[in-house]
Formats: C-alpha cells, structure tokens, sequence
C-alpha cells in the first residue's frame, strides 16, 4: 500500500485543522436570492475538507425546505437563518441522514435561539477538526485510510446513539 509522506500529512493536517466556519454575526444581515445563497455556501463550505465537491444547488435547498430542515424563505429571500440551516446541514449530512439532521436541529433551537446553536455548532466543528488533524498526526505507523474511515464510522456510530439516547430519553419523560 503506498504511503503518504510525512510532509504530506502535515499538510493535510494543517489544512483541516484550520478550517473554520463564520460566526452569526459574521452572516449577511440581509435578504438574499437563491444564487447569492449558493454562491456563499461555496465559499463557506469550498474549502472544506470532505465538502461534496458536486456543491449545494437551488433544488437541494428546496429539497430542504420541503423536508422541513430548514424554514421557508419568505418571497424567495434566504436570512442569516437560512444560512446557519444550510451549513449546519452541509457539514452534517456527510454523516447523519437528513431526518436525524432535522430532529437535532429542531431540538437543538427549542433549548437555545438559532444563533446560540448556530455558534456552538461552529465551535464543536472547529475543536473536532483540529482534535481530528492532532490524532492523525500522532498515529504513526497505522496505515491513515483504514484508520481514519474507521474512525469516522465509529464516531458515526456514537453520533447516532447518543441521537437516539437523546430522543428515548425525551420520549420517556
């Protein structure tokens, strides 16, 4: 199996250890058009390590919205709001299916406002890059494909318990 440098890896590391997403208030606090919203999630998402590199497009959104993962726009405009929809559901929808994605959104923001959840959001995604890049760095001699797949499917598998565990709980109460 091949190996990937040690200079490569840093680099990888570094990349994604270095990935950060806007706060609330650095969202537009202002009605957008579906092609203004698409063309900023790329440059939110673009450079992300693992973003779906086919990107985000109008009938996704509508897909979206029709799903109930996100509010409506109102008279075809996207808020700040829509924004921290989408990318909350870009970033998780590469591990969790989409109506796991909405209850835990929807949860999430009867607890707390959109923008609390919205910031923490970005807060765990940064603190899991950068925990993410520190791991791979220090596992030397483990083949990083195997490693890193299976450690995405062990996390994936704890994010749907602990999702599952949050829900029969609420059930239960």
């Amino acid at each position: 199996m091949g190996e990937i440098s040690q200079d490569a890896l840093a680099n990888l590391c570094a990349r994604i250890a270095e990935q950060r997403l806007p706060r609330w208030e650095e969202l537009p606090d202002l009605e957008l058009y579906m092609d203004q919203v698409l063309s900023l999630m790329e440059r939110y998402l673009g450079s992300c390590p693992g973003f779906d590199r086919k990107g985000l497009t109008a009938s996704m959104v509508n897909n979206y919205v029709k799903l109930g993962v996100m509010p409506p726009p109102v008279k075809k405009k996207y808020t700040r709001v829509h924004l921290a929809h989408l990318i909350m559901i870009c970033v998780l929808k590469a591990s969790l299916p989409i109506d796991l994605i909405k209850n835990l959104i929807q949860q999430s923001i009867k607890e707390r406002d959109e923008r609390a959840v919205y910031d923490e959001f970005c807060g765990e995604f940064e603190t899991s890059a950068r925990e993410t890049a520190n791991a791979a760095k220090t596992d030397l001699g483990t083949p990083k494909i195997y490693h890193a797949a299976l450690r995405a499917q062990a996390e994936q598998a704890l994010a749907r318990e602990l999702y599952e565990e949050m829900f029969r709980e609420r059930v239960d109460q």
